[in-house]
């Protein structure tokens, strides 16, 4: 087998790992290219076949080309023919990026060989979210195939923009019957993932959507009373990751808090050297004067929720401190105070499911995620099931998902039959799919809902 790697974005390390599998299935491995790579400490650069033959029959495995100083450039036909026929595997990088993961090939580019097999389009994900202007090789030839600017921030529209205008369409109408495929690097998230399975089946990547890979957000808890723990115990159900933050070290402490990331016990004074880029705060502290400090340090952060506790007069005297500091009322507008939906709360624990029924209210506003972070942080390897359309009342949302790996199951993408269903075809593997799923009436019924409708499934390997 005669294999070339083109594109961008991690060609010669896809190059050793893959040599190394095939060294451990017991093949001869050659590495070599048809333009240039950095070559190994160990590569022959004498362009003789002899030698090349030998390390091949010793070793298993030869890294050869011509040497161009720090690079090595392709081998003399003969000699790359020779050492070809006595490989079983052959690896060649003919194709240059200067380390960028996106390009558009030039001309002249790649150069494939005659006796190439296969070709894998190589592309690095690490380019999501970045200014083509910084990741783009061929910069000019990129602009012009997406129609956008330097400053354009990269998508997985994008990227498969680039890999199928600039490598698939043409490699196949150049080199038919050669089998042409992708290979996505990526960060090992499982949004990269999912984009990256979404690729290599050349299926449509605008399916997914990066916000719906998103963790729920942190939720930081100034005080540590008696609300602030039936506020922690319910958001670690809540999936929220949850920070503690009070002054009194026998109420900020691991004990009195188990589920909650972080417990800090420090000053409220110190309360900006602790805040979180677009948190969620509730500031439940024992006081006025620990009230105002942690909402004044927070109004001068990024936040995204913001709400105090507090009867009607302390809040209204916390509020004019807050102007007599500077404050516009458009910026006090913003805070939730008193914080809490008004559901006629009681007990500590009544007052924390107000809090956090107004915390997911506003969180539900511009959030669509349901990822957990168990999914999130999983790297196991499995089938990963989104809901990408719904109608009628189906019990989960687009954008929910469940991950099946060999070990079970993380997430929902419904539940009763329906999610069993999906959970089976799963664990048979394949490719990427879609598949629809209806609730009747009468089979909701049945699984003890009152839900109907139905709900289109897309599974993607990651």
């Amino acid at each position: 087998m005669i294999r070339a790697y083109v594109g961008s974005g991690g060609k010669t390390t896809l190059i050793k790992k893959t040599a190394e599998d095939c060294r451990r299935q017991g093949l001869r491995v050659l590495v070599t290219t048809s333009t240039h790579m950095r070559a190994e400490a160990e590569a022959i650069l004498s362009c003789e076949a002899e030698e090349i033959i030998r390390a091949l029959d010793e070793k298993g495995y030869a890294m050869a080309g011509c040497d161009l100083g720090e690079k090595m450039g392709p081998l003399p036909p003969q000699v790359y023919q020779a050492a070809c026929a006595h490989a079983d595997m052959v690896l060649v990088e003919a194709d240059g990026s200067r380390h960028l993961p996106i390009k558009f090939p030039n001309t002249t580019e790649p150069v494939i060989d005659e006796n190439v097999e296969e070709i894998v389009v190589v592309c690095g994900l690490h380019a999501l979210g970045k200014p083509l202007g910084r990741v783009a090789h061929r910069k000019e030839l990129v602009i012009s195939c997406l129609g956008a600017a330097e400053d354009t921030i990269i998508t997985p529209e994008h990227v498969q923009k680039l890999v199928t205008q600039g490598y698939l369409i043409p490699l196949r109408e150049k080199y038919p019957g050669r089998r042409v495929s992708v290979h996505a690097t990526h960060d090992g998230s499982l949004y990269q993932r999912a984009v990256a399975g979404l690729l290599e089946a050349e299926a449509d990547v605008g399916m997914i959507r990066a916000e719906w890979f998103a963790l729920q957000p942190e939720l930081v808890i100034c005080g540590a009373g008696h609300v602030a723990h039936e506020v922690a115990q319910m958001a670690a159900m809540l999936d929220l990751r949850v920070r503690v933050i009070d002054d009194r070290p026998e109420f900020a402490n691991r004990e009195r808090f188990p589920l909650a990331a972080d417990v800090i016990c420090d000053s409220f004074e110190n309360i900006a050297q602790h805040l979180v880029p677009d948190a969620f705060y509730t500031v439940l502290t024992r006081g006025h004067k620990e009230d105002f400090r942690c909402v004044k340090a927070i109004l001068r952060s990024r936040y995204r929720y913001l709400g105090m506790i507090g009867s009607r007069y302390k809040v209204g005297a916390t509020m004019e401190r807050l102007r007599g500091e500077g404050f516009a009322q458009e910026e006090l507008e913003r805070i939730f105070a008193p914080i809490g939906l008004a559901i006629g709360a009681k007990t500590p624990a009544e007052i924390a499911v107000s809090i956090l029924a107004q915390v997911i209210q506003e969180k539900n506003k511009a959030f669509s995620s349901c990822v957990t972070r168990e999914m999130s942080a999983s790297r196991e390897p499995g089938m990963l099931l989104v809901i990408i359309d719904k109608q009628g009342s189906a019990p989960r949302g687009v954008g929910s998902m469940m991950l099946v790996t060999k070990d079970g199951s993380m997430g929902s993408v419904g539940g009763g039959a329906s999610e069993y269903a999906a959970l089976c075809e799963a664990r048979e593997g394949g490719g990427v799919r879609i598949r629809d799923y209806q609730l009747n009436s009468a089979q909701s019924a049945q699984e003890g809902m009152i839900c109907g409708g139905s709900c289109r499934v897309l599974f993607i390997p990651v």
